[in-house]
């Protein structure tokens, strides 16, 4: 039976379509799946990127060399013969065994867990686009591959905005992780269909035309070209989510929306190519860049929402510009595999600057600013080889970027700090500064994280420890401490203390003689600074211990292991940025924190509500396990510029009708109304946005 050329369209238009769909689904499906393994870290996302662009590039590689010297036949039946494997291999789900413990590099267990549980389904698919493209070419010349690649990239970005609005809001992970599976079996059988109308089609192939292909194939390219634009769009991207995702936390939908624009880029410029004009992106690239150094560090859900939006349209317009450029420089049919290859390449290359190369040559993200400086010389350099006014207009917007620049530099150096040290690692970029204003008495060294402070030590010897305000005895955690029900009872009973989230170590000082502090702490960059830059550790009368690990991972560990700590304070002090870590305020993350809760015990968070509005899901998770909830602000004033604030949950009611706990209670701010309760399968950051005005 001989096929319409249609039907033909169809079928190797939805095979590549549905490839796209599952190649970057399965991104932040995985990535999602493991973040709360590695601590709920921003970087996992950003190595589980290099992961997928080291395997789109084998599955590129592979079919470039399986298309050259090779007949259509053989071509078909090596890919056939890999699906069949992939489907061997079948479900994704990742074990239980590969959590980490502490001490693993975690880069590396991603990678081999990534590679045990979807490398080869993912180098199979990744080979479609440039295989179905060759095989289209020769099938019916007059059809455009290129448009096709683009229908592979529409695939792709249906398929990464489906993610975070429909299959993570309506399946478990692991439920996910079966789906996408059932969907790997369904574009088998689609590729299966297109090898068999490429041998039907390709029936009296000869060698000799294969060798003519191969010299055909051998063409001079722009090869350099094409992996340097390829790169640059990579680390744009990289870069990017880092940025966004370093302050306002890590959640699906701030990996999917800056991938998604990326890939939407490739579909208009391979798809529509007449949009692409090189004047207006190269100045709009120029002037948005320039702007985004001028922005300052988000104080509030607003603020936090033009700096993402302002960083989106960045990246947007310099993929645009990569991308456009490869556009112009693609080769005929015959030579696309070898295009797809140099592409891929050029997108490892980018990953492996950012992910691996990256930590290791600069102290914090430079890269991000870098890239902007690279391809804003691209667009200068793009605006000088057209008209007269374009150069002008090269030239003005070319000002303006380096005016942002240099704001940006000014900024950074005119406050009262001075770096002491900075250590950048898999878990981020931990920074002491010394703070230096005109009283002596308030001169202090600042742990700092994203721009946050994770702690502050005062360097005059009779403050030293003394904690900073929102961690002193007035304060709720201090509240928390001295009306617990056996101090209540004995005020020199011992407490078991246990703290989520070390810094610098303050929470330390409050310990008393006997009581026992257990600190859980992610980083262990956090745990050198705190013992070389700061003494609250080694001068408190408690006794200290430090679990190095994601709390949660490590508390439940105890928990299989008979070892429940009975904590009579427990204090969760983690943050990512001015985010709460996803992953530690679930439903099941609390189910943990209250089996190592002592009998009368009390459980402190401490969260901002200036940029996320906290107060429902506290609410939620209070009503949901049947606890006494109390809000507390710290007061501002003259030694509380900053101030902080506090939940306290605990099933002793007594401890709440204590009158110096009763009436430091603080009234909700948004009213008290709403309820919300996060679990491990839904729990959204956009949820708690506070769009209301600031106090």
């Amino acid at each position: 039976m001989t096929l319409s050329r249609q039907t033909i369209v169809v079928v190797f238009a939805a095979t590549m379509g549905l490839a796209g769909f599952l190649l970057f689904q399965v991104q932040p499906m995985l990535a999602k799946f493991i973040l709360p393994w590695f601590g709920g870290s921003a970087t996992t996302w950003i190595v589980c990127m290099l992961f997928f662009q080291g395997a789109l590039l084998a599955g590129y590689g592979l079919a470039y060399s399986i298309t050259l010297p090779f007949p259509f036949r053989t071509q078909v039946k090596t890919q056939i013969a890999l699906l069949l494997i992939g489907l061997a291999l079948l479900p994704i789900t990742p074990l239980e065994t590969w959590k980490p413990d502490a001490g693993d590099d975690p880069n590396w267990r991603i990678i081999a867990l990534l590679a045990a549980s979807v490398g080869l389904p993912y180098v199979v698919l990744a080979m479609t686009s440039p295989l179905l493209s060759t095989w289209l070419a020769r099938i019916d010349p007059g059809l455009q591959p290129a448009r096709f690649f683009a229908a592979s990239n529409l695939g792709s970005f249906i398929g990464l905005l489906s993610y975070p609005f429909v299959f993570e809001r309506t399946l478990s992970s692991g439920a996910q992780t079966l789906v996408w599976s059932w969907a790997f079996a369904a574009y088998a059988v689609l590729f299966f269909a297109c090898g068999l109308i490429t041998m039907a089609r390709a029936k009296g192939e000869e060698l000799a035309n294969a060798g003519a292909l191969l010299r055909a194939a051998r063409g001079i390219d722009p090869v350099l070209c094409w992996i340097s634009y390829a790169a640059l769009g990579s680390i744009l991207l990289l870069a990017v989510t880092n940025a966004i995702t370093q302050f306002s936390g890590v959640a699906p939908f701030l990996w999917v929306a800056p991938l998604s624009l990326y890939l939407l880029s490739f579909v208009i410029v391979f798809g529509r190519a007449k949009l692409y004009r090189r004047a207006p992106f190269a100045i709009a690239f120029l002037l948005l860049s320039g702007a985004s150094f001028v922005l300052a560090q988000p104080v509030s859900s607003a603020d936090l929402a033009l700096q993402l939006g302002l960083n989106l349209v960045v990246l947007f317009t310099g993929c645009i510009i990569c991308h456009g450029e490869l556009a112009r420089l693609q080769p005929p049919a015959v030579r696309l595999p070898k295009f797809y290859l140099a592409m891929s390449f050029g997108g490892a290359l980018g990953g492996l600057s950012v992910a691996l190369a990256a930590p290791l040559a600069f102290a914090d993200y430079f890269e991000h600013q870098l890239v902007l400086l690279s391809i804003g010389g691209v667009c200068v350099w793009l605006l000088w080889r057209q008209s007269h006014w374009l150069r002008f207009a090269g030239a003005i917007s070319g000002v303006c970027f380096l005016f942002g620049i240099g704001v940006n530099v000014y900024e950074e150096t005119r406050v009262e700090q001075t770096l002491v040290e900075r250590i950048r690692n898999f878990y981020g970029v931990l920074r002491v500064v010394r703070h230096e204003p005109g009283d002596p008495a308030y001169a202090s060294l600042v742990m700092q994280q994203a721009g946050v402070d994770q702690g502050l030590q005062f360097q005059q010897a009779d403050r030293k420890q003394q904690p900073v305000c929102g961690f002193d005895a007035q304060s709720a955690l201090g509240l928390a401490l001295d009306h617990h029900v056996k101090r209540r009872a004995d005020l020199e009973a011992p407490l078991r203390i246990g703290v989520i989230g070390l810094g610098a170590g303050m929470v330390a000082s409050l310990g008393r003689q006997g009581d026992i502090v257990t600190y859980y702490e992610l980083n262990p960059a956090a745990l050198d600074l705190a013992n070389r830059r700061f003494t609250f550790l080694q001068e408190s009368r408690a006794q200290i211990k430090v679990q190095l690990g994601d709390a949660r991972l490590v508390m439940e560990r105890q928990l299989v292991a008979g070892e429940r700590q009975n904590f009579d304070v427990l204090v969760m002090n983690a943050f990512r940025g001015a985010a709460p870590p996803l992953h530690l305020m679930t439903r099941e993350a609390f189910e943990v924190y209250l089996a190592h809760l002592a009998d009368g015990g009390v459980l402190a968070i401490n969260f901002e509500l200036d940029t996320f509005e906290m107060a429902p899901l506290h609410r939620g998770m209070a009503q949901a396990f049947k606890l006494e909830l109390g809000w507390f602000e710290t007061k501002t004033s003259d030694d509380c510029a900053q101030p902080i604030s506090w939940a306290l949950y605990s099933r002793d009611k007594g401890f709440f009708e204590a009158r110096q706990v009763k009436s430091a209670i603080s009234p909700w701010r948004d009213g008290g109304v709403s309820h919300l309760v996060w679990t491990d399968k839904s729990s959204n950051l956009m949820s708690i946005l506070n769009w209301g005005s600031q106090p």
